[in-house]
């Protein structure tokens, strides 16, 4: 765990430079990131079409592809904006961001994101048999191939941006002064939350969806420091968004797809459950002194 936390010190951390770089993170993020979807909100308003318009779960009337692409096309300058902080802001070299390991451990990243969907493809099952009729098939061939190309590329984006900042960015951060596994990860947890508080499916039941989101900070940033690197949260973070927007997706979503089944109904607490359930396997996969044979890719 502290290599991960005191490798940041490699780096320039007087106050004012966090200061400085963290608003114009956020700013950048919010306002740049902003222009794609206010624009379109502005021409779904004045196209004259009464099919198409906003709300608050969304867009109506868009092809869904657009509508994807225009609402993750946000986190590509909040992606930028945070590496040109770490790196010219905080004068330190990138990788620290990610590892406290010499070097980069793609096969942990990649088992994770492994271990992590082969969880969610058991839960799912495991919700279509409880709940007969709540998945429902929506398979459309060429809808999803395309998709299928353009998510591989732009949800690791998306997912990478999220942890770079606040699995990298904010916990180092927090870590020069704070050393508490659990409070950290509390914390985190917390942050992680807020951005998330206003998505779509927070009114399916906005405690407990929300209790969702600061779960998924909160273990995701446990990982992170019992691993020494963010290695493992990208891999689950990814898995995590990609599996959803191709093979389960909710009809009201923050990442809109035309994925393989549409899940009529978001139960709050099967949502929770399961996620803490499937937590609770990949802890036990990876950081157990009994494992498996995944334990040969996490160097």
């Amino acid at each position: 765990m502290s290599d991960y936390l005191e490798v940041a010190r490699s780096g320039k951390n007087d106050w004012w430079r966090y200061v400085i770089s963290l608003p114009v993170i956020i700013l950048i993020w919010v306002m740049l990131g902003s222009i794609p979807v206010v624009l379109l909100m502005a021409y779904v308003s004045m196209d004259g079409n009464p099919a198409t318009g906003f709300s608050g779960t969304g867009f109506k009337g868009v092809p869904v592809l657009s509508e994807f692409l225009i609402t993750m096309s946000s986190f590509i300058p909040f992606i930028v904006a945070t590496l040109l902080a770490v790196r010219f802001i905080h004068a330190r070299s990138l990788k620290t961001l990610i590892t406290g390991e010499p070097h980069i451990r793609w096969g942990r990243m990649f088992a994770g994101a492994g271990v992590w969907m082969v969880i969610a493809a058991i839960l799912s099952v495991l919700e279509a048999l409880l709940y007969p009729g709540r998945y429902v098939l929506t398979f459309q061939p060429a809808s999803l191939l395309v998709f299928t190309v353009l998510a591989l590329i732009i949800i690791p984006i998306q997912t990478s941006a999220e942890e770079l900042f606040f699995r990298g960015y904010l916990l180092q951060w927090m870590g020069l002064r704070l050393k508490n596994i659990w409070f950290l990860s509390i914390l985190n947890g917390v942050l992680f939350f807020l951005p998330h508080a206003a998505n779509p499916e927070m009114a399916s039941g906005s405690i407990l969806i929300g209790l969702g989101y600061f779960a998924m900070g909160f273990f995701l940033t446990l990982i992170t420091l019992q691993d020494r690197g963010i290695e493992l949260a990208l891999g689950l973070h990814a898995a995590n968004n990609l599996f959803a927007s191709l093979f389960a997706n909710y009809v009201v979503t923050a990442l809109p797809s035309p994925s393989l089944f549409t899940i009529q109904t978001l139960d709050p607490v099967y949502s929770l459950v399961s996620l803490v359930a499937g937590m609770v396997v990949f802890y036990f996969i990876f950081f157990r002194p009994i494992r498996n044979g995944i334990a040969t890719l996490q160097r």
